[in-house]
């Protein structure tokens, strides 16, 4: 099944019934970036921590939500749970379950990117556990004081469908083989750290990207964010307000020094457009 990638919202509706509409884009809107499964998959391997929902045992089938801890491995989310609690008994009577993830942004939590992924939650077979226990402890060190309690045991959920939300009007559907065979950003660890440079350093550079490769003119000011493999994001201001802007690398880039070399070649080529 393909993604059912659905479109920026047209325009909210006002309440005396006309339509708001969007801004016209000032970059091109054809430009690279990352697919939704490739961005869950990013999420999901950014945090440990979910709501896990389970149908309730005690409860007359009613959803059963709980907090959990998690780690991804070879594509699905693992978990170390006490045979005690709740949602365990409810997963060995019925394993249909979900997994919510969300990013959590403090200043709008509606705009923040989360990704639910449906599917059945079952304990792991014996052959699995020994490299699922040492994936979960890399990210979880502290369980290692009860991961071989003879009542906790590892659960791994098959995903089989996914519903992603990145932000308002941004949002899509899609099955399993687009989840397995999307790959995490390899610059999402280092995102915020090349972001803060860049705007802290390279203000400059900022604004000369925006007025050389894109159709903003007389900006005031730019600031990086958002990066990934594929290119880079910014806000700039301009006398009618803030704008976004995308702009793609040359090439793929999997490092912070490969993400250097051509945030520093578009500098370069920025400069021999003005000069031109």
């Amino acid at each position: 099944m393909a993604i059912k990638e659905q479109p920026k919202n047209s325009g909210h509706t006002m309440a005396d019934g006309s339509k708001m509409k969007p801004q016209q884009p000032l970059y091109d809107p054809e430009v690279r970036r990352s697919t939704h499964a490739e961005e869950a998959r990013t999420l999901a391997q950014q945090h440990v921590t979910a709501t896990l929902c389970s149908v309730s045992k005690q409860h007359d089938g009613h959803p059963y939500g709980s907090f959990v801890t998690y780690a991804m491995h070879e594509g699905q989310p693992i978990f170390l749970i006490s045979g005690l609690a709740e949602h365990t008994k409810n997963l060995m009577k019925n394993p249909k379950a979900s997994l919510l993830i969300s990013e959590n942004t403090a200043n709008n939590p509606l705009a923040s990117a989360r990704v639910t992924l449906v599917g059945t939650c079952k304990k792991l077979e014996e052959k699995d556990v020994a490299s699922a226990r040492e994936t979960y402890l890399r990210h979880h060190p502290s369980a290692a004081a009860y991961v071989d309690f003879r009542d906790f045991f590892f659960f791994g959920l098959d995903v089989s469908a996914i519903r992603y939300i990145g932000g308002f009007g941004k949002m899509s559907w899609f099955d399993h083989d687009d989840w397995i065979t999307a790959e995490p950003d390899p610059l999402s660890e280092h995102a915020h750290d090349i972001i803060t440079h860049m705007n802290e350093d390279h203000a400059d550079a900022m604004v000369l990207y925006c007025e050389t490769m894109s159709d903003a003119e007389n900006v005031q000011s730019a600031v990086m964010t958002g990066i990934d493999r594929y290119g880079f994001d910014m806000d700039a201001t301009q006398a009618d307000g803030v704008h976004p802007i995308r702009l793609a690398f040359s090439q793929e880039v999997e490092t912070p020094e490969e993400a250097r070399i051509e945030l520093v070649r578009m500098v370069k080529e920025a400069r021999k457009k003005l000069a031109s």
